[in-house]
């Protein structure tokens, strides 16, 4: 009889392994499915994060309120990146890779975005409780936002190199931690 111990002890200690592997990086998806472009972020979280190494974590901020964001942003102990449509003034359907000391955010105060809170306004509330991760955005500039389900034709068509992109800067910014 061959004895089963050593097979259940391997598999229990590897799955202890997994459990304690911490991630280098906190990828957040910022977005709503239901306007437009504004679901980017999500898409492309959909997109990859069967891709993504397990050093990275991955959160989905869909139709989140300011004080949730806030929370969460305090709660994450790694560097974050953001991937979430932004108004760069940019052709539709361009993207860039930038890291928060590198620009200065609106804040809409009085403006309800279409995720139900401001990025910007949630993050000066999570830095005045003592916020201070390395932050760095994956912005794509949308073509339409308003109230419908899917991304426009554009978006959709350029959204495999969008993917592609982020993961190497992903890959880069894991390389200099």
């Amino acid at each position: 009889m061959i004895p089963v111990f050593p097979a259940q002890f391997i598999c229990w200690m590897f799955s202890l392994y997994k459990g304690l592997t911490k991630p280098l990086i906190t990828l957040v998806a910022i977005g709503n499915r239901y306007m437009g472009d504004d679901g980017i972020g999500i898409a492309i979280l959909d997109d990859i994060k069967e891709r993504l190494s397990e050093d990275i974590a991955v959160l989905a901020w869909e139709s989140k309120d300011a004080l949730s964001v806030a929370s969460e942003l305090l709660e994450i102990q790694t560097p974050i990146v953001i991937v979430d449509c932004a108004d760069m003034g940019i052709n539709a359907g361009d993207f860039k890779w930038f890291k928060q000391s590198e620009c200065s955010l609106e804040q809409h105060h009085n403006v309800i975005s279409t995720h139900g809170f401001g990025f910007s306004d949630a993050l000066v509330l999570a830095e005045t409780l003592g916020f201070k991760q390395e932050l760095y955005f994956f912005a794509i500039q949308p073509e339409q936002i308003d109230f419908k389900q899917g991304l426009s034709k554009l978006l959709k068509k350029n959204i495999d190199v969008m993917t592609q992109s982020l993961l190497e800067h992903l890959d880069k910014l894991k390389t200099r931690l």
